[in-house]
Order: structure tokens, then C-alpha cells, then sequence
């Protein structure tokens, strides 16, 4: 992919041959590496570092999959590197493609893409993080117990449990609750718990469950962990250990609570810019999709300002999801950068078609999780996949939004797979399944098929079904519509890379296909504008929160730019001859990725001076409304009628004339 112009790093690139097993060279790394060097193995990785520092390389790419185990320990904690990002190019080339010439160039591309997101990587602001020691451990039965007797020494514990046996044995320094859990709020350091409490039983029976119309309590505390035999209704985040019996009883599962108390510095997952949020204008509130989607409540309206949003980065878990639903990139995740995404995916898919690479191109976004682990597990046991497959790590897959799946394709992609948990830990995918429907509606309306992307999960165990699935996806792609020729592509917000997209796809196919129908609440919509009865009054270019309709002074025209329209209604609401009608329709044609002319009137000269000051609709629609049946308000009967015809400097200079001969306004 051709770099954006300006100053680029010097790169250095440790290659490890993994003991010779892995057909490394130092063309891998490309013609832009100042320094290369293989070796093979990670204790050449202190002479890398000491020629890194003769050269004043500023970064370096680490290619060994051994450097965080080895046997003399973790290097790269020991040997003075410059900002470094590491590759395994074993587990995710070599060992999963037995052709040594599709592994390589597999690996070429990987190296590259790595570098340019590392480029575009920022580093966020981090927030002071305080927890203390209050736990709460909510067990249905005894299956926490065994945990409670663990944390009840290094914690101020409280015991909720649905049931207690008669013979258990509880925590004596613990304060023990007998009830339900049933709903938990806030952030690490600062969890709400409801829960109800069950009757005063006592005996050796178990207690029962308080009925559901039961007191409701709150408990304060700084972590929660939750026993349950059944996977858990809760939403997992930071401090909030969801857990199964089994994994109650693991030796770790209490150094995994204990390792959350203490001081910490927690970097912001989202940046927002407020003036280009589209949370309202003009005193209407408006779009609001961040706030709906968040699952965990981190993004508000101001206080102080509801036409803005505020994000509270100790409470956000940074799945992504606030950013995939903004509609005009207001809210940006600061990693990955939605710059260092497109030159990541732009290196896995420019010029394709070099000696060992075969297939259309698949490109699979997964997270970190469960679909990292599906990769892990082909690794390990040396799963084989076509080489056509190229993984890109998000945080997680509801960060991916229709900019993502598009620009995929606008870039050389044949096709796209989502590659995650079969249960997100972070809640439903209403936002993730929209985009998917949205995106598979514009590829059957160019001919390509929504077949084309594909959402592929996993749960622990099933690894292997997902791997399968992925196979059979990139085995069916039809060739790419795009070929990507390198150049520099780095859209500013998601609506250009959309715009992009599908410039790409109609001069791709030679297709205009027009108007899709979308879903309601998939924010673009069409304003259809009945020019005869607009008078131009400009109340949809007040309120339009994203500036979709602009007005022209100059040429006294209304313009629409339908890919900037989010489809709030504040335009349709507010005007006053009802003469905007919003369509739930994405058009896919040239003509309407530019601003087109809705509405134009003639200009009004000054009955004074001749100087143009408005249109002629608009001044009508005003004497027609004063002037109704006839008759007409005082102020303005005879020849002062003329000063609604004059342009604002002449009429306060002929109203003053006016207000001298006795006239009252």
C-alpha cells in the first residue's frame, strides 16, 4: 500500500527462523526496514537491539513466537528496545499453510499491515483508577463457598447466598445476606447490586428464593463475583467475575479478584469530538445511537448541555459499540485508529496476485477472545486454512460497522467473516446483525451477493466447526469486485469511507442500482423536498444537526447531502409547510453522493435600494399570512406595507422616518 506522504518511521524487523524450521528471509520485511535481521532464535534479540540503537531506529517489529517465555526469561523486558509491536508469524502463517511459497507472501502482507497500524497507533490519556477491598460474592449455593473462605482474608466480604446448606461453613469475618442477585450497575470500584431478599427459614433446609415481589436492597462494593450453576443473565465487565462452579474452585479464581485491588491507571477506549456530534441542534434533541447501543451505560447526555453526549471512560469497557452506531465519527476508538485499520487492511490487500498467493481474498475481523482462540487453536494443531484468510484483531466485533465491511471490499476483499464468541460477553448484537443486513442489502443491489460476508462464532470446545466454517466460506468466494491497487486510502470518518465504498463498487460493476430500502433506525434516509411548496424558510438548515441541508445565499438554493443525512427527523418535524418527507432508502448512485439542489428561488430586491435580501417564496408566504382575508395589522397598512419589501438596513432606517411622523409598530 503507497504511504501517506510525509516523514514515515525507521523500522527495524527481527525475523526468527524458529531453530531453522520456518523458511524466513529478510525479504519478508519488505524494502522500507532500515534494519533486518534473522536469527534464529530470541537470543539474538541483544545485538538486534544494539544495532537498532546505532541506526536511531524509532520502531521495531518482533517476529519470534517465543520472546514472552523463553527460557532466559522475557527479552523484551530486559534489553532496551524502541517502541516495539510483536507478529508470531509461525501461528499465523507457517504453521497453518503447508505451502512454503503461500506462507511467505502470507507473511509479507502480515508484516507490512502490522507496520502501518502501529504507525497510526496512538497513545490514549489514562484515568487514576482507585479500588478498594469490598467485595460482594453472590453464590446460588455452597459452590462459592471454598472462593469466600479464600477472599474473606484479603477483603471485606459479603456473602449473598440463595441457599445455605445446613452445614456450611461460612466466612466469620464475612457479612452474610440471605437472598437473589438480580441486577448490577456501575464500574470497577463502584458496582450497585440489587437484590431481593429470601424468607427468614431457618433450620437445615436450604433457603428459599424471595418471591419476586420482595423487598429490593442495594448493596455498595468494588468488585462482585457471581457463583451460578446456569451461565449467568449478567453482562461481564471489569470487576464483575461471572463465574461457573467449577471455575469457583480453581486455585486462581481468587488471585484474579485480588489482582483488581490496589491503584491502576486506565487508558480512555474512546475520544470524542463535540462539534460534529449529532446529538441535536437549535434546542432539538436528536440521533442518541451511542447512548442506546453502549451496554454499559458509560455514554450520557450532558448534563449541563443534552444536545452533546459525555462518556465516562471508567465505566467503558471499550467493546466498540458507541463508535460503530455514530453515525458522523464524533466518538473514535483510539485504538485500533480508524486510520491504522485502513493502512492495516490496505497492506493485507493491495496488488495481490505475487508468486504464492492464490484464492479471492477473505478478510476475517475477529476479537480478541474467542476468535483469537479459534486462530490459536489451528496454530497448535497445525489446522491448515487457505492462505486467502487474513485476520485482523478488533476489540471486539461489535466495534465493526458497515464503514469496516464496505471499505473491506473497497479495498480487494472477495469477502469478509466476523469471528467471535458464540455468547458475546458484552450482550446481544442487535447493533453488529443490523450492519450485517444493512451491508448484505448493498451487495445484492450491486450483484454480489450477501453471501459474501458471513458471522461466524464459536463457544469454548468449538473451535474446530468455526475453523470449518471459515474454510468453506473462502473455498466458495467468487473473485474480488475491487482490485486494490496501493493507493493511499485513509478516510476521515465513516461516512466517507461508505461514500468511498460505493464510488468503488458502481465503477467495479458498472452498476447504479438507486434506491435500497433500509431498515428503520439504520441512520441514512432520503429527504424528498416538494420544491413548489418550500418556501425556504431555512428551519430544516437550523435544526439539521449534521449540516445535510445547506443553504445558499448567494443562488437562494437548498441543497441535500443524503450519505450526511442520519435520518433524526428534527427536519421533517420542524417545517412548517410539510413539505419534507424522510424515505428509509439508501441510494446507491453517483448523483447522490454529492449535494444535490432540492429547492431555488428567485431573489428579492430591496423596494429601496435594489440590493437583494431574500426569495420571493418566503417573502410571500409572510405578506400572505399578515394579510389574510384582506385585512392586516395596523403597523403595516397603506405604504408602510412596502417595508416588508426592503432589505433590514432600509427598513430600520425607514421605520425610524416612519416612527417620527407618530407611527407605533
Amino acid at each position: 500500500m503507497a504511504r501517506n506522504p510525509g516523514l514515515q518511521p525507521r523500522w527495524g524487523v527481527f525475523l526468527c527462523t524458529c531453530r531453522g524450521t520456518l523458511p524466513v528471509e529478510p525479504g519478508l520485511a519488505g524494502s522500507e526496514a532500515t534494519l533486518v535481521r534473522v536469527a534464529e532464535g530470541p537470543e539474538a534479540l541483544p545485538a538486534f537491539a544494539a544495532d537498532a540503537a546505532t541506526r536511531r531506529i524509532e520502531r521495531v517489529l518482533l517476529c519470534c513466537c517465543s520472546l514472552p517465555g523463553d527460557a532466559g526469561g522475557d527479552l523484551t523486558a530486559t534489553v532496551a528496545l524502541p517502541p516495539a509491536c510483536e507478529l508470531d508469524l509461525r501461528a499465523l502463517s507457517y504453521r497453518v499453510h503447508p505451502d512454503p511459497a503461500a506462507a511467505s507472501a502470507k507473511a509479507r502482507r502480515l508484516i507490512a499491515a502490522a507496520q502501518r497500524a502501529a504507525e497510526a497507533g496512538v497513545v490514549p490519556p489514562e484515568n487514576h483508577l482507585a479500588v478498594d477491598d469490598r467485595v460482594l460474592l453472590h453464590s446460588e449455593g455452597a459452590g462459592g463457598l471454598a472462593l469466600a473462605a479464600q477472599l474473606a482474608g484479603s477483603s471485606r466480604l459479603t456473602l449473598l447466598l440463595d441457599e445455605v446448606p445446613g452445614d456450611a461453613v461460612l466466612p466469620p469475618a464475612a457479612e452474610v445476606e440471605r437472598g437473589h442477585l438480580e441486577r448490577v450497575e456501575g464500574r470497577l470500584g463502584a458496582f450497585h447490586a440489587t437484590w431481593r431478599k429470601a424468607s427468614s427459614a431457618t433450620g437445615s433446609a436450604p433457603v428459599p428464593v424471595a418471591a419476586p415481589d420482595g423487598p429490593a436492597r442495594t448493596l455498595e462494593a468494588d468488585q462482585v463475583v457471581t457463583v451460578t450453576a446456569a451461565p449467568s443473565p449478567l453482562k461481564r465487565r471489569t470487576g464483575l467475575h461471572l463465574l461457573s462452579e467449577a471455575e469457583a474452585s480453581r486455585a486462581d479464581a481468587a488471585d484474579r479478584v485480588r489482582d483488581l485491588i490496589g491503584a491502576f491507571s486506565k487508558p480512555e477506549h474512546v475520544a470524542y469530538t463535540e462539534s460534529i456530534c449529532a446529538g441535536g441542534a437549535a434546542g432539538h434533541e436528536a440521533c442518541g445511537l451511542c447512548i442506546h447501543y453502549c451496554p454499559y451505560g458509560a455514554v450520557a447526555r450532558q448534563e449541563d448541555n443534552p444536545l452533546r453526549i459525555r462518556v465516562d471512560h471508567l465505566t467503558c469497557e471499550g467493546c466498540g459499540a458507541c463508535v460503530a452506531a455514530c453515525p458522523t465519527s464524533a466518538l473514535q476508538f483510539t485504538g485500533p485508529t480508524r486510520p491504522g485499520l485502513a493502512g492495516q487492511l490496505g497492506a493485507l490487500l493491495a496488488n495481490r496476485g505475487a508468486a504464492g498467493e492464490s484464492g479471492p481474498p477473505l478478510t476475517v475481523f475477529h476479537c480478541g477472545e474467542q476468535g483469537r482462540r479459534v486462530l490459536e487453536r489451528a496454530a497448535a494443531e497445525g489446522s491448515a486454512y487457505p492462505a486467502a484468510v487474513l485476520p485482523v484483531e478488533v476489540p471486539c466485533l461489535r466495534f465493526v460497522s458497515e464503514a469496516e465491511l464496505l471499505g473491506a471490499f473497497r479495498l480487494g476483499s472477495a469477502g469478509v467473516a466476523l469471528l467471535g464468541c458464540e455468547a458475546c460477553p458484552h450482550g446481544e448484537r442487535e447493533l453488529l446483525l443490523g450492519k450485517l443486513r444493512l451491508t448484505g442489502a448493498i451487495l445484492d443491489a450491486f450483484g454480489l451477493g450477501a453471501g459474501r460476508q458471513r458471522l461466524v462464532t464459536a463457544a469454548s470446545g468449538e473451535e474446530r466447526g468455526a475453523l470449518d466454517a471459515l474454510r468453506g466460506l473462502a473455498d466458495g468466494l467468487a473473485p474480488a469486485p475491487v482490485r486494490y491497487d496501493g493507493r493511499w486510502f485513509s478516510p476521515a470518518s465513516s461516512r466517507e469511507s461508505v461514500a468511498e465504498s460505493i464510488r468503488a463498487l458502481i465503477a467495479a460493476t458498472g452498476r447504479e442500482p438507486g434506491g435500497v430500502r433500509i431498515e428503520r433506525g439504520q441512520p441514512y434516509a432520503f429527504a424528498e423536498v416538494e420544491e413548489q411548496g418550500c418556501t425556504l424558510c431555512r428551519s430544516c438548515v437550523n435544526v439539521c444537526p449534521t449540516h445535510a441541508f445547506v443553504f445558499d445565499t448567494g443562488t437562494q438554493s437548498l441543497t441535500f447531502s443524503h450519505l450526511t443525512c442520519i435520518g433524526c427527523g428534527l427536519c421533517e418535524q420542524v417545517c412548517p409547510e410539510r413539505v419534507i418527507t424522510l424515505r428509509q432508502e439508501l441510494y446507491l448512485e453517483r448523483a447522490a453522493l454529492e449535494p444535490q439542489t432540492v429547492a431555488q428561488d428567485e431573489s428579492v430586491a430591496c423596494a429601496r435600494c435594489g440590493k437583494p435580501f431574500g426569495n420571493r417564496r418566503s417573502l410571500e408566504r409572510v405578506e400572505a399570512t399578515l394579510f389574510a382575508g384582506g385585512a392586516g395589522p395596523e403597523a403595516f397598512r397603506g405604504d408602510r406595507r412596502r417595508l416588508l419589501r426592503m432589505c433590514p438596513d432600509c427598513r430600520a432606517a425607514a421605520a425610524m422616518l416612519e416612527v417620527g411622523t407618530g407611527w407605533r409598530p
